[in-house]
């Protein structure tokens, strides 16, 4: 008996639940990209800096403006590079995420204030870019994990000699060139060259943290000579070791185990004549 109450009190409620009385809610309809209203400008004079202002009501808007993001209805962002930049905007509304529209703007010349550090203009050369090769007067070099923080452990060494006297460490021959520029952004191009003399070429945008003197190559390796590419299994996680306006040294970690222990592998590199 007690059985059957329970199920027939069930069946109530699942009458009254789906009962046509029952007032329906309905989800709101998105908006349509034609119905988004927004606003970029640039400051006179210095015309890096970009104001954005969402006039949409009631969403959450998205903007891309190629070196970063943000969904601040007024923000004013920086844009370090000059050249053609385009600004999307999209929002997220009650309705869902609605892709937007974009506006395209003219910067005039990259950041001085951003790219202030003479690093930069040593690595890089601003638009102009600069080209490095290999220096065959001292081309290659070993340094243990805390060779930078000279702390006097055994892992503080390093051993870099000259070439001359020193030709095993590898043949002497043009190994190519890489190039860093800020030409619209952060771009570096590599012309690696084997050593019978062939060409391979890849381009790929990089990140310089020059507080913590590390390069890193989104998809490309670093310039190299010699026989070392089974040695290293990431080409693209650079330390800077040494570095100075006419000549720089940049090191990959040695980690393959057949190869010895771990260390920097170190090239340096100056100025293409």
């Amino acid at each position: 008996m007690q059985l059957k109450i329970l199920y027939g009190a069930a069946l109530a409620l699942l009458a009254a639940a789906c009962s046509p009385s029952e007032k329906r809610v309905d989800l709101p309809s998105p908006l349509s990209a034609s119905q988004f209203k927004f606003s970029v400008s640039q400051e006179q004079g210095y015309d890096n800096h970009v104001y954005l202002m969402s006039e949409t009501p009631d969403v959450i808007p998205y903007w891309n403006y190629g070196v970063g993001t943000s969904t601040k209805v007024a923000d004013t962002v920086d844009i370090p590079f000059l050249g053609t930049h385009t600004i999307y905007y999209s929002a997220e509304t009650a309705g869902g995420f609605v892709k937007g529209d974009s506006v395209q703007i003219q910067v005039s010349q990259n950041d001085t204030a951003y790219f202030s550090d003479p690093h930069w203009a040593a690595l890089a050369n601003g638009a102009a870019g600069k080209t490095w090769v290999m220096d065959m007067t001292q081309p290659v070099g070993w340094y243990g994990l805390d060779y930078l923080k000279h702390n006097g452990s055994a892992d503080d060494w390093s051993y870099h000699p000259t070439y001359v006297g020193n030709e095993w460490v590898l043949p002497n021959q043009d190994w190519g060139q890489m190039t860093f520029d800020l030409d619209g952004d952060y771009h570096y191009t590599v012309a690696q060259k084997d050593a019978n003399g062939n060409v391979s070429t890849c381009k790929c945008g990089f990140v310089y943290d020059i507080n913590g003197g590390t390069i890193k190559l989104s998809g490309c390796a670093l310039l190299y000579g010699g026989d070392y590419y089974s040695q290293v299994s990431n080409w693209g996680a650079v330390t800077v070791i040494d570095f100075s306006a006419t000549s720089i040294t940049l090191g990959v970690i040695r980690d393959n185990p057949s190869a010895g222990g771990l260390c920097w592998i170190g090239f340096t590199y100056i100025p293409e004549q």
